[in-house]
């Protein structure tokens, strides 16, 4: 059976949702870099920090860090470093927009669509 493509949104986003709920009460940090609104943020939707509740500086995910704006960087930890930041490999996450950031996604593009409204309505 074919699942119709909103269905498979709805089960990654459940899905995902479930791994964050288990990463979070796990004690990770649990921290997204991931922005839908272009040239903010970077990094992938799936990357979640895998440091510790509370750490402080950078948020890392294996050999990637990121600051509370999500800007990105790589920054390979040294080679078989004994603790990798990531969470649990069978905690990976689906690449698929959360609810909250569709709702950033979606008002940010009705604001450019406001803006070229008024571009090409102005004399």
């Amino acid at each position: 059976m074919k699942l119709p493509g909103r269905a498979w949104i709805v089960i990654h986003r459940t899905q995902n949702r479930w791994w964050d709920l288990r990463a979070i009460l796990a004690g990770y940090c649990n921290h997204c870099p991931g922005s839908p609104i272009p040239g903010q943020g970077g990094g992938y939707l799936f990357w979640r920090c895998g440091l510790r509740r509370g750490h402080e500086g950078l948020h890392r995910s294996n050999n990637y860090v990121w600051d509370e704006g999500g800007t990105t960087s790589y920054m390979p930890l040294p080679y078989s470093h004994p603790q990798g930041a990531h969470q649990p490999r069978k905690w990976n996450r689906k690449p698929g927009w959360t609810m909250r950031q569709a709702r950033a996604l979606d008002a940010w593009h009705r604001e450019q669509d406001a803006r070229r409204r008024a571009r090409l309505e102005a004399p």
